[in-house]
């Protein structure tokens, strides 16, 4: 396989990231370097730096002595991810009411016309993406640095925790579409306190479910 030498890291992490969403790479599984590399055809080099770019995005781990894993998240992992956005995004969404654009309302839209599409797919890496995306662009329009800032470093463990719910709780993948779509219909309603409320409650809903698996997540 044969790829352009200056893109050659980035491209190995497109293809890891895709081996770990599509299930070839399972949650918890050891990644050996060597037969990746191998299998790819390329020197073990851009393979180290492609699975640092995994690291960082919170896809993989790496445990001295041990190894290099796909990442599997405990149920604490969920609990602390999740209470954090509800407090950020709850609070952000708020801000953002008065600050949110038509255009922006309409750009939220295509987003969950592609997000409903990559569930049709089954892609999870587009359906991470479109979440990073949606909930993102919220959180901008609040117009408040630090909050945006902090909420940004929770996006490298989203696709974790996104490939880790969708393992957990394959039924709530169909509902993933209609819940992001009660949080837009809030935010239309320019009721801050409806929009606060509907965002804290898309995590608790969220964790509550998870409650009822979380003997399947590493404790």
């Amino acid at each position: 396989m044969l790829f352009h030498h200056e893109n050659l890291s980035d491209h190995v992490a497109k293809l890891i990231r895709k081996m770990i969403f599509n299930g070839t790479l399972k949650p918890g599984e050891k990644i050996n370097q060597v037969q990746l590399a191998e299998s790819l055809d390329i020197s073990r080099g851009p393979v180290r730096e492609a699975l640092s770019m995994l690291q960082n995005e919170g896809l993989i781990k790496h445990e001295t002595n041990r190894g290099t894993f796909v990442t599997t998240l405990s149920f604490q992992d969920a609990y602390e991810i999740y209470t954090l956005r509800a407090l950020l995004e709850a609070k952000a969404a708020e801000l953002a009411v008065k600050h949110l654009t038509e255009n922006d309302f309409n750009r939220l839209q295509e987003c969950l016309d592609v997000f409903g599409e990559a569930l049709r797919n089954k892609d999870l890496e587009e359906e991470a993406s479109c979440d990073i995306l949606f909930h993102g662009t919220i959180v901008k329009a609040s117009r408040h640095e630090r909050l945006i800032h902090m909420h940004k470093q929770l996006n490298t463990q989203v696709g974790a925790m996104f490939l880790t719910v969708a393992n957990m709780l394959p039924d709530r993948a169909a509902l993933v579409v209609e819940n992001h779509q009660k949080l837009l219909e809030a935010l239309r309603s320019k009721d801050e306190e409806r929009v606060s409320r509907e965002f804290s409650d898309h995590y608790v809903h969220a964790l509550e479910e998870l409650e009822n698996v979380k003997s399947l997540l590493t404790i």
